[in-house]
């Protein structure tokens, strides 16, 4: 099972996507697999920000309870 890329890296990744995009200087072939390609990772960044969210909750309920 391949280890999941960090936030990072895929935010990185996200981000050159977007520059790629934007300049519309390639095919539209591209323009469409980068489009899906980065739709994927929004979404990867999307879960790990609410799973991040979710354990910070987590532990600030173990602290208020102590």
């Amino acid at each position: 099972m391949p280890e999941e890329k960090k936030f990072e890296e895929k935010m990185k990744e996200f981000q050159e996507i977007v520059e790629k995009l934007e300049k519309n200087d390639i095919e539209l072939d591209e323009s469409i697999r980068l489009y899906e390609e980065g739709l994927k990772l929004s979404k990867s960044l999307k879960e790990q920000l609410e799973s991040f969210e979710k354990k910070i909750n987590e532990l600030n309920q173990e602290n208020s309870n102590e």
